[in-house]
């Protein structure tokens, strides 16, 4: 089989279970309700959207792109992991976003570039706002702080850093077609294995109530297979 049919085999398939991810969202959850519940019927939502990027990425074979979203992918994966470890950490990841848009909105007043006013009073009241700021629970863990809590370190110290080469333009980009394809073939398998793993983890929790085992993780990932 040509690189060009695997390259088309592997994009029909991503395109398949971008659809099985969705599906997988409306799965009626086992037992009582759990916040943790809306956290990963989420988190499948967003991988389907990234899965059907990688698709639409690898029907013109762009290695650079879908590097970068596999990088994306696993950072989700590890995410999800951590997230549904315990409530708490599905609504601080819920919550992120919100998070990050006030962390930003913070450092523009350090900066000077924003200003905070008083609504009744028109009174410049920025100083008083970062004091009160900096009683505010601190930043979320890293994504290598959560890999390292759901237990798969391995994760980001095998994977993640090599993938972030291409994320920070670390990497050399190929020049012949037939390299280009190639390279798009390897990132697209593993953007396979990542959002498999990404649709077993939050499955698991709504039928199991669980998390995954790191063998069977290793097994979806594609881990285990023999050279």
């Amino acid at each position: 089989m040509s690189t060009s049919s695997v390259l088309d085999g592997l994009v029909e398939s991503l395109r398949t279970h971008a659809s099985l991810l969705i599906r997988s969202s409306e799965i009626e959850a086992t037992g009582a309700p759990d916040p943790r519940d809306n956290f990963v019927r989420q988190e499948l939502r967003r991988a389907a959207e990234l899965v059907s990027g990688a698709a639409a990425l690898g029907a013109i074979a762009n290695p650079a792109c879908l590097g970068i979203l596999s990088r994306s992918l696993l950072e989700q994966l590890i995410t999800v992991l951590w997230g549904i470890r315990s409530i708490e950490n599905a609504e601080s990841q819920s919550n992120a976003g919100t998070a990050q848009l006030a962390k930003a909105f913070k450092m523009n007043l350090e900066a000077g570039t924003a200003q905070v006013f008083d609504r009744s009073t028109g009174e410049e009241v920025t100083a008083r706002y970062l004091e009160r700021e900096q009683v505010k629970r601190s930043s979320p863990p890293s994504i290598q702080q959560k890999a390292k809590e759901a237990d798969v370190a391995d994760l980001y110290t095998v994977f993640y850093r090599f993938l972030s080469l291409e994320t920070h333009g670390h990497s050399e980009s190929p020049r012949e077609k037939s390299e280009i394809v190639d390279l798009s073939v390897i990132h697209l398998q593993g953007i396979g294995g990542i959002s498999r793993a990404i649709g077993q983890g939050c499955v698991w929790w709504l039928i199991h109530r669980h998390w995954p085992d790191n063998e069977s993780l290793r097994e979806v990932l594609g881990l285990n297979a023999k050279a």
